[in-house]
């Protein structure tokens, strides 16, 4: 038999309990996260323009990625698994974002502002352009003794080192690149599944004046590098947020390159800014993430006090 005190105090216990797994769960959900910044630079004009159809180039409505251009690897990453994110969540990305039709009054404008792009640009932005192309993380490289295993790892980081220092990498930081590389797959996941729901026609299937400095063997929305590197700018924001404007910057510029190589539309990498935001905003909703992202941040502050800087 249990003495009245005891039960009293047993009472007590499970009533702070509860009150602590309450405010776990509260500070969880009411987690603040940055607000996502507003339009910018050139698309703010864009997006102002009209999205819907214009009956004077109908045509153009009809007009899909061609099945014969699409890569089994592209379509194999549409059905992989994701890792935090929830099929609940994953759900809503569909209706978060749309891209104007073909006809449209803001496509044309989107198309002509690739053409001046291209008329304009030059051997050391192309350059530039085709280096930043080259970079992009694999959730599928994961054996060590693949060739491609350590630059793979490399690559996590590609928004982050510039801005910190050659020591902030996937030697140094062990936590840091395993929640990068869990993420990189949703990343990876989310940008095919999105390419395919949509299967939005390449800009040069559109303009044929456009002469693009590769030609892509998946759907043209959303942006696959504009996703990982701004989705990756904002994970680095939640780890060391007083560098959030330079991590940024960094995502832009893979936005500019897009462009640049007459691959994506502007519209295509607007979506992927907001897509990477609304990612974060999802992944918060698992446990896993949080324990996961404050390993990170602790990683962050103890080798960062330890190194002095």
């Amino acid at each position: 038999m249990v003495h009245p005190t005891q039960k009293s105090r047993i009472v007590a216990l499970l009533a702070l309990l509860s009150l602590l797994i309450v405010f776990a769960a509260f500070r969880t959900s009411s987690r603040w996260i940055h607000p996502l910044e507003p339009i910018s630079q050139h698309y703010k004009t864009l997006a102002a323009l009209n999205p819907e159809p214009n009956p004077a180039r109908a045509y153009m409505d009809t007009i899909q990625f061609p099945w014969s251009e699409y890569s089994k690897g592209s379509l194999t990453s549409s059905i992989m698994r994701t890792y935090y994110l929830s099929s609940e969540d994953e759900a809503k990305l569909p209706g978060l974002i749309r891209f104007p039709a073909n006809s449209s009054d803001q496509t044309r404008a989107e198309l002509d502002h690739l053409l001046d792009l291209q008329s304009k640009r030059t051997k050391k932005e192309i350059d530039r352009a085709e280096y930043i192309a080259g970079f992009g993380s694999s959730p599928s490289i994961i054996n060590p003794l693949d060739s491609e295993f350590n630059e793979n790892r490399k690559e996590l980081f590609y928004i982050a080192t510039p801005v910190i220092g050659s020591w902030y990498n996937y030697e140094q930081f062990s936590a840091t690149t395993q929640l990068l590389m869990n993420c990189i797959q949703d990343i990876r996941v989310t940008e095919f599944r999105l390419k395919r729901y949509f299967k939005r026609a390449r800009p040069y299937h559109l303009e044929p004046r456009l002469h693009p400095l590769t030609r892509i063997n998946s759907p043209s929305f959303a942006s696959g590098h504009s996703l990982w590197s701004f989705t990756e700018a904002y994970i680095f924001s939640e780890i060391i947020p007083e560098k959030r404007e330079e991590f940024l910057k960094m995502a832009e510029e893979v936005r500019w390159s897009r462009e640049l190589m007459g691959i994506h539309y502007p519209s295509d990498n607007e979506a992927s800014r907001v897509i990477g935001w609304h990612l974060l905003n999802f992944w918060y909703n698992n446990p896993q993430f949080v324990a996961d992202m404050e390993k990170a941040k602790m990683e962050w502050a103890a080798k960062r006090n330890s190194a002095g800087r």
